[in-house]
């Protein structure tokens, strides 16, 4: 028998470097605006070469920040696709989708009961998997359907342990060529139907093995680029990205950069400086400011 796997989004994938994707990072109407902190992080300097430094602002880590929820969601997309790529290297990569019911809930009461749900299935689903001897890795992307209500996307090395070929309907929109409400064969996981359904989610769900490792982590990574994902909507302490402890980290940058934060520190890099590099128009003018009183040369790189 042969079980379905999920679509190859793109065999290009494969060639493309760490970060990249087709979402757009900033819209031309706020290029500007994203060029700075909303929440004011500090400037770090770095030693490029004897006293020719490098300044840049660092990340504040707020996805509502126009920059810096940019540079977290370009870190994030790293850390996925990286270590999808790795455990793949040992594990089965199953690729889920999980949503909150609708019906009766506003978007507003599924939002507050969703972290609960969530911690609910994650343990039966650990608590499953170690049973049998399975590794237990995720991560999770959660993101807005139209109607308001929340859902992940998941990459998890987990088995539920019971998967099997069955249908499952598909809505849609009738014409010529497909029917409304089409039936497909698909994965389905009776143990996974009820953990959900005791957890407070819907009886909605889909499950595939991923085909390909570059692709479909690539294509869950992207909605970290989704408009959604950096309003400031979201719930105190909504996870929008959100790993088990044992997923990979991304390897850690070493760096001899010092924060500017006082005049002094200012102060500091204008008499060990004779050039100070920056990548852009606007903090150029800011740390020509910051530097006025020395005698190093600011200028764009």
């Amino acid at each position: 028998m042969t079980i379905p796997t999920s679509p190859d989004t793109s065999e290009r994938s494969v060639h493309l470097d760490l970060f990249s994707t087709s979402q757009k990072r900033t819209s031309k109407k706020n290029k500007s605006e994203a060029l700075f902190c909303k929440y004011n992080a500090p400037f770090f300097a770095y030693q490029i070469h004897l006293s020719r430094y490098g300044v840049s602002q660092g990340c504040c880590n707020h996805w509502d920040c126009p920059r810096c929820g940019q540079v977290r969601a370009k870190e994030e997309y790293g850390r996925i696709v990286s270590g999808i790529r790795k455990l793949a290297e040992t594990s089965t990569i199953y690729f889920a989708t999980i949503t909150a019911p609708g019906g009766e809930l506003t978007a507003d009461e599924a939002d507050e009961k969703w972290p609960l749900w969530s911690n609910r299935i994650f343990s039966a689903w650990r608590a499953r998997t170690k049973s049998r001897g399975g590794q237990w890795h995720y991560v999770a992307v959660t993101e807005r359907q139209k109607r308001g209500h929340a859902h992940f996307h998941l990459l998890i090395t987990a088995d539920p342990g019971d998967l099997y070929l069955g249908h499952v309907y598909k809505e849609r929109k009738e014409n010529i060529y497909t029917p409304a409400n089409a039936r497909e064969i698909a994965l389905r996981s009776d143990w996974l139907a009820v953990a959900m359904q005791r957890a407070g989610f819907g009886s909605q769900y889909d499950i595939s093995i991923a085909s390909s490792i570059e692709g479909t982590s690539r294509y869950v990574a992207k909605y970290l680029f989704k408009p959604s994902i950096f309003e400031d909507c979201w719930p105190k302490k909504w996870k929008r990205v959100r790993y088990s402890h044992s997923f990979p980290k991304l390897p850690e940058k070493k760096t001899d950069a010092f924060v500017l934060i006082s005049e002094t520190d200012w102060n500091w890099l204008g008499r060990r400086s004779s050039i100070v590099e920056v990548k852009d128009s606007e903090t150029l003018l800011d740390v020509r400011w910051r530097l006025r009183n020395s005698d190093c040369i600011v200028v764009q790189k």
